[in-house]
């Protein structure tokens, strides 16, 4: 047999961890398509806690990198009411989740609060280069940082309704491979003899979906779903080697990917001087912990940009507890170091190999001014206004525990956090005015392995 049909072993992996992967394109029998996935149960969704189920099946290999929700976005409103996306249109939905096959019990991945998480992320690894791109296709934030400034304005080009109670419409693309880990893995998803996978999206409530510039928005209507991705087919020889490794080989296939779990927590106003927020992740390779503080009553303002703002108001001290032990040791306690460690943790999240990102001192830190001046909050208005700004704070105070750098793809190179007695808790000295959700996304290695009868099961 031609030697480049032959799956290719990762060696930096453990052997359970051999990927297959499709021969180059150049071979004659290799054939790539794009292929459109629709919704099974609606056409129109507009009420909050709705799914809309996407499933996405074939004897192909999805490839990584390019999965995209496509979606008509309209607005019903009075007239001149405008929205933009808060960062990007992933705030539509509350959940996302990938199921295996149809109605499967299986997740292989969910993220709640996707528009908080890629929020975030795109602050802290994104250039313009990816703004502009993201922009033209999903009408999310605009620029980088205003170079006078080096303040980022959140809120992406807006959709306005031009006639009164009338609706105004326009087409959107979210890439989910930006901030899901299964569509961004260390290969493509080999779904040959498989029932394949389900992509779930849950509507979420009208105020936390984007920010309501002017006048009144009272409807957000999606519709004309469906999902677009490259499918790769490897021919018969690919796929009788694909078959001989799950019976067999290994007997399976495996694909690795980094993903976030969320854990929240309140703190009522007045409060936040040395909480012990609990966490209790029980990862097997969990590559850190990142916390955002939003003001409670903006979460569901529709006017505020709260999905993307975070702030730990007279902040000095966070830390993160394990098994009694704290990391880092001494605790970090200045705003270089803490946006520091934040830029490294979610260098393990980002989709490119070089160093990027968006948030300078003025926005990564909660003590200063656009003039690099000490702010203390003495009025909760104050707090509660600066949070709901198109260029409000983007603080999160995170902790990096990859034992490498984020290029080097092996299992385990996380902390293993699987032990049933390892209490974990972020512990953090600041005082805020107002209510505050915190939110905490544990950050960890996960696995989805493939069997000979099509099974797909996890670990993490």
């Amino acid at each position: 047999m031609n030697s480049e049909y032959k799956p290719i072993s990762r060696k930096d992996y453990p052997s359970k961890m051999d990927v297959t992967d499709i021969p180059a394109l150049v071979c004659r029998d290799v054939k790539q398509t794009k292929r459109r996935f629709n919704v099974t149960n609606g056409s129109t969704f507009s009420t909050a806690g709705s799914e809309i189920r996407i499933p996405i099946a074939g004897n192909f290999v999805l490839d990584n990198k390019n999965v995209n929700l496509n979606l008509k976005l309209s607005a019903t409103g009075v007239n001149t009411a405008t929205i933009g996306a808060d960062v990007s249109w992933a705030s539509l939905f509350s959940q996302i989740r990938i199921e295996a096959g149809t109605g499967s019990s299986i997740i292989l991945e969910q993220i709640d609060d996707p528009g908080v998480w890629a929020a975030f992320l795109y602050q802290y690894t994104w250039d313009q280069a990816d703004i502009s791109l993201q922009n033209a296709k999903q009408l999310s934030m605009i620029a980088q940082p205003a170079a006078s400034t080096g303040v980022i304005s959140k809120v992406g080009s807006l959709l306005t309704c031009t006639t009164g109670n009338l609706k105004q419409s326009v087409n959107i693309c979210i890439d989910l491979s930006q901030f899901m880990g299964i569509f961004s893995a260390n290969s493509g998803i080999p779904l040959y003899d498989t029932a394949g996978l389900t992509v779930v999206c849950v509507v979420n409530q009208l105020a936390t979906m984007g920010v309501t510039a002017t006048a009144a928005i009272t409807a957000i209507e999606l519709s004309d779903l469906f999902i677009t991705g490259t499918c790769l087919e490897g021919g018969q020889a690919y796929e009788d080697i694909l078959r001989k490794e799950k019976t067999t080989g290994n007997r399976e296939v495996s694909l690795m990917f980094n993903t976030g779990r969320r854990y929240v927590q309140t703190v009522s106003a007045g409060g936040g001087a040395n909480s012990q927020l609990l966490i209790n992740d029980r990862a097997k390779s969990c590559l850190g912990f990142v916390a955002m503080a939003r003001d409670t009553a903006n979460i569901t303002t529709a006017a505020a940009v709260s999905n993307s703002a975070s702030q730990f108001p007279l902040y000095t001290l966070h830390q993160y507890n394990i098994a009694g032990a704290n990391y880092p040791t001494a605790g970090i306690s200045t705003a270089g170091e803490g946006i520091d460690e934040a830029y490294d943790l979610y260098s393990h999240l980002s989709r490119r190999d070089d160093s990027a990102g968006l948030i300078s001192r003025v926005q990564g830190a909660t003590n200063v001014d656009a003039n690099n001046v000490a702010v203390a909050y003495t009025d909760a208005a104050t707090q509660l206004a600066a949070l709901a700004a198109a260029t409000s704070p983007s603080q999160v105070l995170a902790v990096n525990l990859a034992k490498c750098g984020p290029n080097e793809n092996y299992w385990g190179k996380g902390m293993n956090l699987s032990g049933s007695n390892l209490s974990n808790y972020l512990n953090v000295n600041y005082t805020t005015l107002n209510a505050q959700t915190i939110t905490i996304y544990s950050i960890f290695q996960m696995k989805v392995h493939i069997d000979a009868m099509g099974n797909f099961s996890t670990e993490f």
